[in-house]
């Protein structure tokens, strides 16, 4: 996960007031071994780095088949062109593939949550008209992996253009902002574990989140993941993020890792120290007043990771 993310720190680094792309795409999966198709899907954010450059941080799902259910988080590095017509863009990408893979235990008793680094490759096809703020994609990844399984996936779907209100360090407003720098949230949503079954229990959860720049924050937090009958854990949340402000601060969008500090109820009270990784969003309906939703997804070291869900009111200061 260090590697990952140092790459991604550096994707992002030169963020400057370019344009920034979310998209939400859909398809197929094909698995190599076994040799089965599934579905697949993937949310993506990109940030132009230039005229013929971008980074982008996306998170995919690559379908159940038996015995794997794999998801995980990718940083890319993109060069593309307009090329036969200015409606359409080619581009090629590359980079990191940080996988969850929620398998069947060696013996097949029980299942154990495989974690590992594998390459992504892209390439997409994107149809728009510049003064439009929607476009089209048609999308081929290729996972290749050394300790685990390789996937070719083909995805179409829809994108959206936005504006980002400034640059890494500094934006027009920036030192009009002081009174909403700090953030407090309460939420409440749910926790899915990583098994073979997906158990469901309720949680719960409250973040201060703190803006350093326009883009860079930090949060500390606390979170109840409920009783999902494999696990009854709660902590507290130590994360850093990359989270540009949107249209003239009306929203947010945002990827974080960092560190969760556990006590599990069912491993005898025992401290749990794990990664997490979220993807977050924030509507801001007045200057003071948001409501966010997070996405996280806990790596843990004894086969009990999970994806926590959390929508909330908060109030910035």
């Amino acid at each position: 996960m260090r590697r990952a993310l140092t790459f991604a720190l550096l994707c992002f680094a030169a963020l400057a007031a370019r344009a920034e792309e979310f998209s939400i795409l859909g398809g197929i999966t094909r698995w190599d071994e076994p040799r089965r198709n599934t579905y697949g899907w993937q949310i993506s954010y990109t940030h132009e780095l230039g005229d013929y450059f971008a980074g982008s941080l996306t998170y995919r799902n690559e379908g159940h088949v038996p015995g794997h259910h794999r998801d995980g988080q990718a940083a890319q590095l993109w060069a593309r062109a307009s090329l036969f017509s200015p409606n359409l863009t080619l581009a090629l990408g590359a980079g990191p593939y940080f996988y969850f893979d929620t398998t069947v235990a060696e013996g097949g008793a029980g299942y154990a949550d495989a974690h590992g680094y594998g390459r992504l490759y892209s390439a997409t096809a994107t149809w728009g008209r510049p003064s439009s703020a929607w476009y089209y994609q048609l999308r081929a990844d290729r996972v290749s992996t050394k300790r685990n399984l390789d996937t070719t996936t083909l995805l179409v779907g829809v994108g959206r253009r936005l504006d980002q209100d400034g640059s890494f360090a500094s934006n027009s407003d920036w030192e009009d902002r002081r009174d909403t720098r700090n953030e407090l949230v309460v939420s409440t949503g749910k926790t899915i574990v990583n098994s073979l079954e997906s158990q469901v229990a309720s949680a719960r959860g409250v973040e201060f989140r703190h803006a350093f720049t326009p883009v860079l924050r930090g949060s500390l937090g606390w979170i109840n993941e409920g009783d999902a009958r494999l696990i009854r854990r709660n902590g507290v949340v130590v994360q850093g993020w990359l989270e540009p402000s949107l249209h003239d601060d009306r929203y947010t969008l945002g990827f974080g890792v960092g560190g969760y500090f556990a006590i599990d109820e069912y491993q005898s009270k025992k401290r749990i120290n794990s990664g997490i990784v979220t993807m977050t969003a924030g509507y801001h309906f007045s200057r003071h007043w948001l409501a966010r939703f997070s996405w996280h997804r806990i790596t843990s070291t004894y086969d009990r990771d999970s994806d926590i869900l959390l929508a909330g009111l908060g109030y910035r200061f």
